[in-house]
């Protein structure tokens, strides 16, 4: 029997962490909910984007780049009437196993926006207000389904250190999440 695709070894071995956010965000179903979503985003977002962005990405990705959704964000936050969040960066190496299992998280939020750009759309926000970064986020799947293909591709990736990326990742998120008024 052969080993699972990198993408489905990273979804079983971080489905703990990633459930634990899922729980703690919880429905979005009042505009300052939204806010409060938003605001966590951000604080997340704008710590993995610049992580990423620092990466050296091997050959095998090719002309492949992280999504970049910060600039929306801020547009999203100034619909609301709201500031950007204080930021914690995200301390990790920048080898190519953490780099994966960052990316993995980031890039997958990618499914996830499908199910909360309906919910934001219930509030009246939506691709010209208030929620352009998930409507380009969901919208954004080629990005992740050239990732998968190019991570299912790969050799010789320290696995368990991408799990644990993957992991502080979602665990980075919980956080923002935390601080900016889930529980």
């Amino acid at each position: 029997m052969s080993a699972p695709s990198f993408r489905f070894f990273l979804r079983e071995q971080t489905r703990p962490a990633h459930e634990r956010l899922d729980r703690l965000l919880g429905p979005i179903d009042s505009a300052a909910r939204y806010g409060a979503f938003l605001r966590a985003s951000y604080a997340h977002r704008a710590a993995v984007e610049r992580y990423l962005a620092e990466a050296a990405w091997p050959a095998p990705f090719g002309s492949w780049q992280p999504a970049v959704l910060l600039p929306l964000m801020e547009r999203d936050l100034a619909d609301l009437g709201l500031a950007p969040p204080e930021v914690r960066p995200l301390d990790l190496s920048k080898d190519i196993s953490r780099l994966i299992g960052v990316a993995y998280v980031q890039e997958g939020s990618s499914l996830g926006a499908r199910l909360i750009v309906r919910m934001a759309a219930g509030l009246a926000f939506d691709g010209s207000h208030g929620a352009r970064h998930l409507a380009a986020q969901a919208q954004g799947l080629s990005n992740w389904q050239s990732f998968v293909g190019i991570i299912d591709g790969l050799s010789g990736v320290d696995r368990a250190a991408a799990v644990e990326a993957a992991v502080a990742a979602f665990d980075h998120a919980a956080a923002a999440m935390k601080d900016n008024g889930f529980s």
